[in-house]
C-alpha cells in the first residue's frame, strides 16, 4: 500500500492495456504538479508511453520532456528534449511497427518530490528501414528494454536507458561483432566520453572484499542486494547461489541468454564474468514495490567495470581495454529467494565503445562484408 492516499497504486502485471489506459477512482498518490488526469506515477508512466511510442505521437516529448533532459545509454548521451525527439524518430524510422507492452514499473518517491520509476518493455517490432545497426532487414524480433526516470511535476528530468541490442540484432540476422564495429563508426556526443570516463573511474575505485553475509534474520532489501552484488559479482563465490535464489528461479540476460536453476544461473554468470574477470559492480540505485503478501519486486540500476579479457578471436586486439556496463534488473523475490531475474544492458554498445577507443581495424565477417 502507498503511505499517500488509501488506495494502492497501480499494479501492472497482466492488466489488459485497455483498462490501463482508462483508470477508474481516486488519485492513489498526490502527484504534485502533475496533470489531475494521472493518478499515480505507474499511470503516468504507462500512458505517456502508450501515447509516445505506439500512437506517434512523438511530440509529446515536448510536453512531457524538461528542457533539459539528461538521457544516459551505454552508446551515447543526450541531454535536450530535442535530442529525444530526433532518438525517438531515428527508433521509429527503423522499426516503424514498434509495439511495447509494459511488463512492469517499479518505483519510488524520493525526498525532493521526483519519483523514480523503472519501466520493464517487451518489445515486438519489425525492421524496414535502416538503424545504426546496419541497413534494413525486414524481419521481426522481440526485445526487452528497462528505461529508468526521474520524473518531477509532469516531467521526465532525467533517465537511464538500457535495451538488449545483442539479442535483437541476433533475430533480425545481424551479427554481433558487425553490428558493433557499424555502431563503433557513430561519433557520440563530447559529453559521453566525459562521462563515460567518470563513471569507469568511479566504479573501479570501490572496495570489493567486503562480507556482507545476509541471514534470514535481520534479512532486508538493500542488504540483501548489496551482499547479491558483493559475493557474486565483486568476490566471484558462486557457491553462495543458494542464499540469493530460488533452486527453480528463471534467469535472464542478455543476447537471449535464459537459465533455469541455480547450476545453469552459475554457468551463465561464470560464462559471461570471464570476458572481465577483475569486473567491479556498483549499485546506483534501488527500489522496491510490493507484488503480493510474500513477494517484492525489486529495481536494480548498476555498473561494471574493469578490464577486457576476449572470448573471440575477432577481438583479440580489444586485449586490456576498458570494460564498462550500465545494466539495469528486475528481480522478483518471494520469500527471501530471487524467483524470476530480467537483467538488462547493451552488448553492442559495451564492443562498439571498446573498438572505438582502441582504434582497432576488426574485420566483418563474410555475411557482413
Amino acid at each position: 500500500m502507498n503511505s499517500e492516499q488509501d488506495r494502492p497504486v497501480t499494479q501492472i502485471y497482466w492488466q489488459p492495456l485497455a483498462k490501463l489506459l482508462k483508470p477508474v477512482g481516486k488519485k492513489s498518490q498526490d502527484l504534485i504538479g502533475f496533470d489531475d488526469e494521472f493518478i499515480d506515477i505507474v499511470d503516468y508512466i504507462i500512458r505517456i508511453t502508450h501515447r509516445i511510442w505506439e500512437q506517434k505521437n512523438i511530440g509529446l516529448c515536448y510536453k512531457y520532456y524538461a528542457d533539459v533532459c539528461p538521457v544516459y545509454t551505454l552508446g551515447g548521451y543526450s541531454q535536450s528534449v530535442e535530442q529525444v525527439v530526433q532518438n525517438t524518430l531515428k527508433t521509429i524510422a527503423a522499426f516503424p511497427d514498434r509495439s511495447l507492452i509494459g511488463e512492469n514499473v517499479i518505483w519510488k518517491a524520493e525526498a525532493d518530490d521526483s519519483y523514480y520509476s523503472s519501466h520493464l518493455i517487451t518489445s515486438i517490432m519489425t525492421n524496414t528501414g535502416n538503424s545504426e545497426f546496419g541497413s534494413a532487414t525486414h524481419k521481426t524480433g522481440r526485445v526487452t528494454t528497462i528505461a529508468d526516470c526521474v520524473c518531477f511535476e509532469n516531467k521526465i528530468v532525467k533517465e537511464w536507458l538500457v535495451r538488449d541490442n545483442s539479442f535483437l540484432i541476433n533475430q533480425l540476422g545481424i551479427d554481433l561483432i558487425d553490428a558493433a564495429i557499424s555502431f563503433a563508426q557513430l561519433e557520440p556526443d563530447p559529453t559521453f566520453k566525459n562521462w563515460f570516463d567518470s563513471e569507469y573511474k568511479r566504479v573501479s575505485g570501490i572496495k570489493h572484499r567486503i562480507d556482507l553475509t545476509v541471514t534470514s534474520k535481520e534479512w532486508d532489501t538493500e542488504s540483501f542486494v548489496k551482499s547479491w552484488t558483493q559475493t557474486l559479482f565483486n568476490q566471484k563465490q558462486f557457491s553462495t547461489l543458494t542464499d540469493f535464489y530460488h533452486v527453480a528461479a528463471s534467469h535472464q540476460w542478455p543476447g537471449g541468454r535464459q537459465s533455469t536453476g541455480l547450476a545453469q544461473i552459475s554457468g551463465s554468470l561464470i560464462q559471461w564474468l570471464s570476458q572481465c574477470p577483475d569486473a567491479k559492480m556498483t549499485v546506483d540505485h534501488l527500489a522496491e514495490v510490493e507484488f503480493d503478501e510474500n513477494t517484492i519486486d525489486i529495481a536494480i540500476r548498476w555498473s561494471i567495470s574493469g578490464t577486457y579479457n576476449p572470448q573471440s578471436k575477432r577481438l583479440a586486439s580489444l586485449k586490456g581495454n576498458k570494460f564498462f556496463v550500465l545494466g539495469c534488473s528486475h528481480l522478483r523475490v518471494r520469500n527471501q529467494k530471487i524467483i524470476k531475474e530480467i537483467t538488462v544492458f547493451d552488448e553492442i554498445a559495451l564492443y562498439a565503445n571498446m573498438i572505438r577507443e582502441s582504434g582497432a581495424n576488426i574485420t566483418l565477417s563474410e555475411s557482413g562484408a
